[in-house]
């Protein structure tokens, strides 16, 4: 279904009851990359996922915009008061300031391979085309191999975006606990970031950055057991 908040559509999928949890997608896809995971988790928690303005269905203007605005507004919409917000890569760095903003809104934030601020990748070339900037983000971001699906759920990735409002973050400002899963395969420089949260608890899984479509099972039992 849409939700329209923000002068947006967001595709936005609802399921299942219990404790909220918003799960936020990274930067190469959409809500698919939370769907093994949510399956396994709506027995138990209310699992709510949209596509981010501009990525998969979803729509806005050009206008400046907030991931954090549209996040809250979503869970406005469907009269959710409090979540549990799990963020996979740029989703985990959007759980963290949500959690900064708005405190009185975040249960927990689980960080799945999740960005915490800007950073380089050395030797990373896209090209100057849209084949040859998925070709070098799957050399990466997913080492372990990929096929059709993983492919048609990067273009879900739009080209350009309207510019974001951001504010400043910071981690020890967070009131809510913080759960952080890495994974083994995803760039050093990537997985350091992860190092200076102030985690309760640090798990790593054996996956490149696709582990919540690789690893379902075992990412789904790691939040089942935190939030618990």
């Amino acid at each position: 279904m849409y939700v329209e908040v923000n002068n947006a559509r967001l595709w936005t999928q609802d399921d299942g009851e219990g404790p909220a949890i918003l799960f936020l997608h990274g930067g190469l896809g959409d809500v698919r990359l939370w769907e093994p995971v949510a399956e396994r988790l709506r027995d138990s928690f209310r699992c709510i996922r949209y596509d981010v303005r501009f990525f998969g269905r979803s729509e806005g203007p050009d206008e400046e915009w907030s991931t954090v605005d549209d996040s809250i507004a979503v869970l406005d919409a469907l009269g959710v008061e409090r979540a549990a917000v799990v963020g996979l890569s740029m989703g985990g760095g959007i759980a963290l300031a949500i959690a900064q903003q708005h405190p009185d809104r975040v249960t927990a934030v689980v960080h799945v391979a999740g960005a915490v601020g800007p950073f380089e990748l050395e030797g990373y070339d896209p090209g100057d085309s849209r084949e040859s900037e998925m070709r070098a983000d799957f050399a990466v971001w997913a080492p372990l191999g990929v096929d059709e699906g993983y492919e048609e759920m990067w273009l879900a990735t739009p080209e350009d975006v309207a510019p974001q409002r951001r504010a400043p973050l910071d981690v020890e400002a967070i009131a809510a606990p913080i759960y952080v899963i890495t994974a083994r395969h995803d760039p050093a420089v990537f997985r350091a970031m992860a190092e200076g949260l102030p985690a309760v608890r640090r798990v790593e899984i054996d996956s490149d950055h696709y582990l919540t479509l690789r690893e379902a099972d075992a990412v789904a039992g790691l939040i089942r057991e935190f939030l618990a």
